[in-house]
């Protein structure tokens, strides 16, 4: 399946080639899962991209509003995988917009998860 190969290219040892590959896979699909967005976030944390992790759960946000459809972001996974990107990155301002993003899960929103003890 799809989401299988972007998993390999995201454990792959390409880096942020690997992370664009398994980007590509997402875009091809019709209709991506949470799985699948989650795994090309995971790829891109890896890869030491945690802008471009919150760049892809904003495009889901986005969605979700445009489509009316809340379940595109209702799992606290996706959530934490943003917020592990953070953990791992090498940005200066990381731990802050970590800390941003996990205020705004415990405010709470129609479509945002709260938070779990792995946040």
């Amino acid at each position: 399946t799809f989401n299988s190969v972007m998993l390999v290219w995201g454990r792959s040892s390409g880096g942020l080639q690997s992370a664009q590959r398994a980007e590509a896979l997402l875009r091809s699909m019709a209709n991506p899962t949470i799985v699948s967005w989650t795994t090309v976030m995971n790829a891109y944390a890896l890869a030491d991209s945690a802008r471009k992790v919150e760049s892809l759960l904003n495009e889901l946000e986005q969605q979700a509003t445009e489509q009316n459809d809340h379940h595109l972001c209702d799992s606290i996974v996706l959530y934490n995988t943003v917020l592990h990107s953070l953990g791992r990155s090498s940005d200066d301002d990381a731990p802050t917009r970590s800390e941003a993003l996990l205020q705004r899960l415990e405010r709470g929103s129609s479509y945002h998860p709260k938070p779990d003890f792995i946040s």
